[in-house]
């Protein structure tokens, strides 16, 4: 938590001077902003869900983490409203392994999983201080997820099964800073609260029944955009 603190404080800090050293060139092109802008977002998680997991199995498990922030990596859109409103459609991804050992590594249970989601996105620019703007919104998240591959070492002999598919949604509140760089392009930073909840049909060898499971906790994202007029 040390290091995300100490660079979440060091983006702010450069939102900020970033914002006053610049106000004042910046302040009057945006009365000449176009009122149609094409967007481009990039987003890397920098926290994650501050949430315990408690379920026992442990292919669950590993799966949860790789999906449970569901965050939109490339996302392409609009500006609207003078550029204050956001609309977007993200798009993320991720996958997961779990190798499970027997009395040795020689045999062994090897797992894996991805996924793929889309994301539509709207934010708000609340507050404007000249190029630093304070903006909320958030995110809806549609996973599908593929079919798990377990694989079975015992020796020489190697099985290979795969499940059916399962899907997770979710959803993402969240509270931004963000600063124009330069014309044309900004830095900022997304703190919020969200929720994502998975499903399977319980196919899964060794598996009897339904997997259906919820998380929820804080996340924070890290932002990059680049907008032009149209």
């Amino acid at each position: 938590m040390r290091h995300i603190s100490m660079l979440t404080g060091v983006l702010l800090s450069l939102l900020v001077v970033t914002a006053s050293a610049s106000a004042q060139d910046t302040a009057p092109a945006a009365s000449h902003r176009s009122s149609v802008q094409l967007a481009f977002q990039g987003r890397l998680d920098a926290m994650g869900y501050l949430a315990p997991r408690n379920d026992a199995d442990p292919r669950t498990t590993n799966l949860l983490s790789a999906i449970q922030t569901i965050t939109p990596y490339v996302t392409p859109g609009v500006r609207l409203i003078d550029g204050r409103l956001f609309l977007g459609l993200g798009f993320g991804f991720g996958s997961y392994s779990y190798k499970q050992c027997q009395d040795t590594c020689d045999d062994y249970d090897l797992i894996g999983q991805s996924y793929f989601a889309l994301s539509p996105m709207a934010f708000f620019d609340v507050l404007r201080s000249g190029p630093a703007s304070l903006y909320a919104g958030g995110w809806f998240s549609f996973a599908p997820i593929g079919a798990a591959t377990f694989e079975t070492h015992r020796g020489a002999t190697t099985n290979i099964t795969e499940t059916d598919s399962a899907s997770a949604i979710g959803f993402n509140l969240a509270v931004g800073i963000r600063a124009q760089l330069v014309e044309g392009l900004s830095l900022g930073t997304e703190w919020g609260w969200g929720l994502t909840s998975y499903s399977s049909d319980g196919s899964e060898p060794g598996v009897a029944r339904d997997v259906s499971t919820t998380m929820h906790g804080i996340f924070g994202t890290l932002m990059l955009e680049g907008a032009i007029n149209l």
